[in-house]
């Protein structure tokens, strides 16, 4: 990693263990909002998926995603995407069976009050998640639809007072 990404931690862990209990051989996988690519990369590293897709806004997080892609030889079943969310997908008809993100969550007001090691090198691009800490969960959730088989899957990783708040925007 670099200043560019997120530092991956223990819950980013947790999140890949759980989506391999359900990965099934052959599977296609979006990782949104890629960063370092740790999700994406793991998964394909530790299972039988036929193919993911790692999408970030960052062009400077992607060039950390491709040289981990690389150092985990997992080139053939990685795909990087410089996108703002689905954007560059559209009219696509692209379909996944999992969709990953651990997209910015941190509400702005928050962001003053982390830990220095966290607030003051870690990128603000990747922690911000607008006024509520939300934005990112409704507009990946709101348009996952169009790009997730019915059966699919959808594994966030959320702040740690944000279960309510995403289980209703998942439930609405």
């Amino acid at each position: 990693v670099n200043s560019n990404v997120l530092i991956p931690r223990q819950d980013t862990e947790t999140l890949v263990e759980e989506a391999l209990k359900v990965i099934e051989p052959g599977m296609r996988v979006l990782d949104m909002c890629t960063g370092s690519g740790c999700l994406g990369i793991s998964i394909a590293k530790n299972s039988d998926i036929k193919h993911v897709d790692l999408i970030d806004i960052s062009a400077e997080a992607l060039l950390v995603t491709s040289k981990n892609i690389k150092e985990n030889g997992v080139e053939d079943k990685c795909n990087i995407i410089n996108s703002d969310l689905f954007s560059k997908l559209k009219d696509s008809n692209i379909k996944y069976d999992m969709i990953v993100s651990n997209p910015p969550y941190i509400r702005t007001d928050e962001i003053p009050k982390l830990m220095a090691e966290v607030r003051d090198f870690e990128p603000h691009l990747a922690l911000d998640g607008k006024a509520d800490g939300l934005y990112f969960y409704d507009k990946i959730i709101r348009e996952a639809r169009e790009y997730l088989y019915e059966d699919g899957y959808i594994l966030f990783e959320i702040g740690q007072d944000q279960l309510d708040a995403v289980r209703g925007l998942l439930v609405e």
